[in-house]
């Protein structure tokens, strides 16, 4: 199993935490453990009402609960950035991924920096006018294909807490492909499952595997499969600098692959939820061969 790791993103860290992380991220630069990227929290739920909303939630007065001021989280990204980290902040309501990209900018304008590919993590409710600074500013979209197959807990409190125009928005992942963002497909685990398969289901059919909505969640923002198998291998490489080494099924590149046991780009929807693992190969070796068992 490759593992990349994260240090905490705090407030208070002092130049020796700082430099303690450099030093750890560079004493782990081998293929199978690496560090070097910083995670931090700026607002929490839809569903619990604190998610940092520019406006009030349709159902209530209040606009979430963010866990930084922007002045705080400036600085903070900055000494982060300055230092060489890699920063990935969840932020799901619309004020707090405004927040977040408007520190990376603040910061590679203050510092010089350029190709740092700091990310922002969930992104559920997006402005439509902050789409395009992801592309502008190199920031990666490290968004969860799960979140397009919401539960029936999901359908009955997004609609009423965010009001239509926003519930049309949210865990909209063409939008960010259409602003020329790049993608990087994860699963939240263990708020959800690891299952690479039912993710890319998700996001093609923004459905429940027992075929609900039957219209799909928002179809409009359904995407290919290409787009969806793309932002769970190319994306992700990417977004953490390893797109040389892996992402890609090309000579020269780590040999990582799974062998399915049915062909996926054959009736998709049906044949995603059947699929199985015949073969898992990290590396040039083969960890799994469900032949042999």
């Amino acid at each position: 199993v490759r593992v990349r790791s994260a240090v905490p993103f705090t407030a208070d860290v002092t130049d020796a935490q700082l430099a303690g992380f450099v030093a750890l991220r560079d004493a782990h630069r081998g293929r199978m453990l690496t560090f070097g990227i910083a995670k931090g929290m700026l607002d929490g739920t839809v569903d619990a009402h604190t998610a940092a909303m520019l406006a009030p939630y349709a159902n209530s007065d209040d606009t979430g609960l963010p866990m930084w001021t922007a002045g705080d989280l400036a600085r903070a990204v900055a000494r982060y950035d300055a230092a060489g980290l890699q920063i990935q902040l969840h932020a799901i309501g619309d004020r707090a991924i405004r927040m977040a990209l408007d520190a990376y900018e603040a910061a590679a304008r203050a510092n010089g920096t350029t190709g740092a590919r700091h990310r922002i993590e969930h992104i559920e409710v997006p402005a439509l006018e902050d789409l395009p600074r992801f592309a502008t500013l190199g920031v990666i979209a490290s968004t969860q294909a799960m979140f397009a197959s919401p539960d029936v807990t999901t359908l009955q409190n997004y609609a009423p807490a965010l009001g239509p125009e926003r519930a049309g928005r949210s865990n909209a992942f063409k939008l960010f492909d259409d602003a020329g963002a790049v993608q990087a497909f994860g699963s939240d685990y263990p708020v959800f499952t690891m299952d690479v398969l039912r993710g890319v289901h998700a996001a093609v059919t923004r459905q429940l595997p027992d075929g609900t909505p039957a219209a799909g969640w928002h179809p409009e923002h359904r995407l290919s499969l290409e787009a969806a198998l793309r932002h769970y291998t190319w994306g992700s490489a990417y977004a953490s600098f390893d797109e040389a080494d892996k992402g890609t099924l090309v000579p020269g590149m780590l040999a990582d692959f799974v062998v399915l046991t049915e062909d996926i780009f054959e009736n998709p929807s049906a044949r995603l939820l059947t699929a199985r693992e015949a073969r898992t190969v990290v590396g040039g070796r083969t960890i799994i061969d469900a032949g042999s068992r």
